[in-house]
């Protein structure tokens, strides 16, 4: 069950089918169950004041014996993400629920959530999961309360320094461009980690600047432009001891 109900952390209260939170990644499509990541990898870390985002993907067995050795042989009809304690101060869940009740997951279907916001504390936190499993007997559906342990997010410290390490920066541009009012600076990461990015109008003044929680893969900044005037920026990306510049322009 801990591979399971990992994903189910990072399912919210609320959600509708027309404003879902995150979308499956279709990398785990092909998989009869599981939930990604898992615990051996675990929430990534943040850091306090920088935004915090973390994708988790799932699929639901149908057995139940495969969630938990311990349970009946049988079917599972759905189960339903009920709440996490002791997530870290300034984070929340949400959930793209299946079905049209709240953060309820069917069996075989890839589903998702995510854990959103700006940590406030410094700390791990061990985090409490409570699910609730609807298995099917004898033709009726039987709930089954669950409270799992072992998950963690450690939120550290940060002065403004990005660690100096190699964070296998890669990938970065800007898309669209040219952009009329917003943009998303698009980057790689091979390893997790603070990213700030910054753009510059062309006599090198800083007019805007963002920290992000870097996360391992495809990652997105948004950008407003604002009050801006027309013109070509350049945004600078930068992530331990990797730094990417490029051009942008403003064409409204």
């Amino acid at each position: 069950m801990k591979h399971f109900v990992l994903c189910l952390a990072a399912a919210g209260l609320t959600t509708t089918a027309f404003a879902q939170p995150c979308i499956p990644n279709p990398l785990y499509a092909d998989s009869v169950f599981g939930v990604w990541p898992d615990t051996t990898e675990n929430f990534m870390n943040g850091y306090v004041g920088i935004p915090y985002s973390q994708d988790l993907n799932l699929i639901v067995p149908v057995n139940a014996q495969d969630i938990d050795p311990t349970f009946p042989a049988v079917n599972i009809d759905s189960v339903v993400f009920n709440g996490v304690s002791n997530l870290p101060p300034g984070l929340s869940v949400a959930c793209a629920s299946q079905t049209a009740a709240p953060c309820t997951y069917l069996s075989t279907v890839l589903g998702c959530g995510v854990i959103t916001g700006t940590p406030t504390q410094v700390g791990t936190y061990e985090m409490t999961l409570d699910v609730t499993g609807y298995f099917s007997l004898f033709g009726n559906p039987v709930p089954y309360l669950i409270s799992f342990t072992g998950y963690r997010i450690t939120i550290d410290d940060t002065t403004g320094e990005l660690e100096m390490v190699s964070s296998g920066l890669a990938g970065v541009r800007s898309i669209p461009n040219p952009f009329a009012a917003r943009t998303s600076v698009e980057f790689q990461l091979s390893r997790q980690g603070v990213v700030a990015v910054s753009i510059f109008n062309l006599l090198g003044e800083e007019v805007w600047k963002q920290n992000a929680q870097g996360k391992v893969g495809l990652n997105r900044v948004a950008f407003e432009a604002g009050t801006l005037q027309e013109g070509i920026y350049l945004y600078k990306v930068r992530s331990g001891k990797e730094t990417f510049t490029g051009r942008m322009v403003l064409n409204r």
